[in-house]
C-alpha cells in the first residue's frame, strides 16, 4: 500500500509541475506573442498554436493506449512530458515554425500523458481506493491552476507589456518546472498486490481500444452526451485563453493576466468541491441546471462589460466602447464564475461517463476527449477573428443545448442504461428507448 500511495503522490507532483507551466503558458500565450510581434508572430499565433495542440490531442487519444501498453507508464509519462518542455522553452525566443511543430508534438504528448495517468491510477488503486486516490491526484493537479499565475503576478508587477527580458525569465522558469515534472515521473515504482507480488498485466490487441471507442461513438448514450461535450470544448477555449486575452486587451497592466488566471483557477478548484457535494443532494441534472444559469450570467456580464473587439483587436488596447465601463473587480468575479460554470459541466459529464461505461471507461473517455479537443481546435481557429458578442452567442447556445441533452439522458436510470449498453446484443435495443 505504501508503494501505491507513493506512486499516486509522485504522479500528482509530476502533473502539478508540468501543467503549472503549460496552463500558465496557454493563458498568456496570445498576449505574449502580441507584445513580441516579430518573426511573423502576433497575437493570433497563440490561438493557432493552441488549435494545433488540441487537434493533435484529439487525434492522439486514438493511438495513445497502444503506446502506453508498449512502453509502460513510467517511460510513457517521461517521454510525453518532453514536448511540453520543448514547447515552453521555444517561447524564450519564438519562431513561427518551431512554435507550430512543437505545438503538434505537445498535442500528441498530451494524449499519451493523460492515458498513462489513468493507467497509473488504475494500477495503484486496489479494492475501493480508486475514488480516494483520484481525489488525491486532483488536489495535486488543481494546484497547477494557481502556482504559475501567482509567480506571474509577483514577477510582472505594473508592466504594461511583457518585455523580452521578462519573457526570457518567465519561460525559463516554466521550462524548469516542466523538466522537474518530467524527472519526477521516473520516481514511479512497480506496484505490488497484497501478497507482495507484481500483478500480471492483461494485454489486448493494440486496435481493441479504437474498436471499442468506435462502438461507443454510435451508442445512443454517447449521442445524447455529444451536446454537453461539445459545450465543454467551446468553454475550454474560452477559459484557457480567450478570457485572459480579453483582460490583456482591456487593462494595460500585464499582472492582471495572472489575477484573471488565479480567479479562474479558484473557480475550477471550487467547482470540484461544490458540485461534488451538490450532486449527492440535487443530482447531476440539478448541477447542470445551476451551472447553465451561472454560465449565462457570465456571458451577459462579458457582453456588457467588455468591448466587442476585446478578443480580436491588434491595437495595444481594445478600441470599442463597452456598454458599461470595464471594471477589474467585476472581471475577476467573472473569472470565478467561468471556472464554476465550466467545472459543473465537466464534473457532471465525467461522472455520467464513469457510471454508464463502468466496464470499459477508457474508450468512452477517448471519445469524450476527441470531441472536446476538436471543438476547442475549431474555436481557437475563429476566436482571433470573430467579435466577442458572436463568441458569447456560440457559448450560450451550446450551453443551453448541452443542458437539454444532458437532462434528457438523466431521465433514464443510469443502471438501466449501463445494462442496455453492456449486455444487449440486439441492435434495435442498443438504439435506446423511445423519447416520450
Amino acid at each position: 500500500m505504501r508503494v501505491q500511495m507513493w506512486n499516486i503522490n509522485v504522479l500528482g507532483l509530476g502533473f502539478m509541475l508540468v501543467f503549472s507551466a503549460f496552463i500558465t503558458a496557454s493563458f498568456i500565450e496570445a498576449i505574449v506573442f502580441k507584445d513580441f510581434n516579430r518573426n511573423g508572430i502576433d497575437g493570433k499565433t497563440g490561438f493557432y498554436s493552441l488549435a494545433i495542440i488540441y487537434a493533435c490531442l484529439g487525434l492522439a487519444n486514438w493511438f495513445s493506449p497502444a503506446i502506453v501498453n508498449r512502453l509502460g507508464v513510467k517511460i510513457s509519462l517521461a517521454l510525453s512530458a518532453l514536448p511540453f518542455t520543448g514547447f515552453i522553452f521555444s517561447m524564450v525566443e519564438p519562431y513561427l515554425a518551431s512554435i507550430y511543430v512543437l505545438s503538434a508534438l505537445l498535442g500528441c504528448g498530451a494524449g499519451v500523458i493523460w492515458t498513462a495517468n489513468g493507467a497509473v491510477i488504475a494500477k495503484n488503486s486496489p479494492g475501493d481506493t480508486k475514488a480516494k486516490n483520484t481525489g488525491i491526484f486532483w488536489i495535486w493537479f488543481n494546484m497547477s491552476m494557481l502556482i504559475g499565475n501567482v509567480f506571474l503576478y509577483c514577477y510582472l508587477g505594473n508592466s504594461a507589456t511583457v518585455s523580452d527580458k521578462q519573457r526570457h525569465f518567465i519561460f525559463i522558469v516554466l521550462g524548469v518546472l516542466c523538466v522537474l515534472g518530467m524527472l519526477s515521473f521516473l520516481l514511479l515504482r512497480q506496484p505490488t498486490d497484497e501478497d507482495g507480488q507484481i500483478p500480471v498485466q492483461q494485454t489486448e490487441h493494440v486496435l481493441q481500444p479504437i474498436k471499442d471507442a468506435v462502438k461507443f461513438c454510435a451508442s445512443w448514450q454517447m449521442r445524447m452526451l455529444y451536446a454537453p461535450i461539445i459545450f465543454t470544448g467551446f468553454s475550454l477555449n474560452f477559459w484557457s485563453s480567450v478570457f485572459i486575452t480579453i483582460i490583456g486587451n482591456v487593462f494595460p497592466n500585464r499582472s492582471y493576466l495572472a489575477l484573471g488566471g488565479i480567479c479562474t483557477g479558484i473557480g475550477e478548484i471550487s467547482a470540484g468541491f461544490i458540485w461534488g457535494r451538490l450532486t449527492n443532494r440535487i443530482g447531476r441534472h440539478g448541477v447542470i441546471m445551476i451551472s447553465t444559469v451561472v454560465n449565462c450570467i457570465l456571458y451577459y456580464l462579458a457582453f456588457i462589460a467588455f468591448p466587442f473587439d476585446a478578443a480580436t483587436t491588434t491595437a495595444k488596447i481594445a478600441e470599442d466602447n463597452p456598454i458599461i465601463p470595464s471594471n477589474l473587480y467585476l472581471t475577476l468575479a467573472m473569472g470565478v464564475l467561468l471556472g464554476l460554470g465550466d467545472g459543473g459541466f465537466n464534473v457532471s459529464v465525467i461522472g455520467v461517463l464513469s457510471t454508464i461505461f463502468e466496464e470499459k471507461p477508457a474508450p468512452a473517455f477517448a471519445v469524450f476527449k476527441f470531441v472536446q479537443s476538436m471543438v476547442s481546435c475549431i474555436a481557437f481557429l475563429y476566436c482571433g477573428h470573430l467579435l466577442l458578442p458572436f463568441q458569447l452567442l456560440i457559448l450560450a447556445v451550446s450551453c443551453l443545448a448541452g443542458a437539454i441533452g444532458f437532462i434528457t439522458l438523466e431521465r433514464y436510470p443510469l443502471e438501466k442504461v449501463h445494462t442496455i449498453l453492456v449486455e444487449t446484443e440486439d441492435p434495435s435495443e442498443a438504439a435506446g428507448p423511445a423519447i416520450e
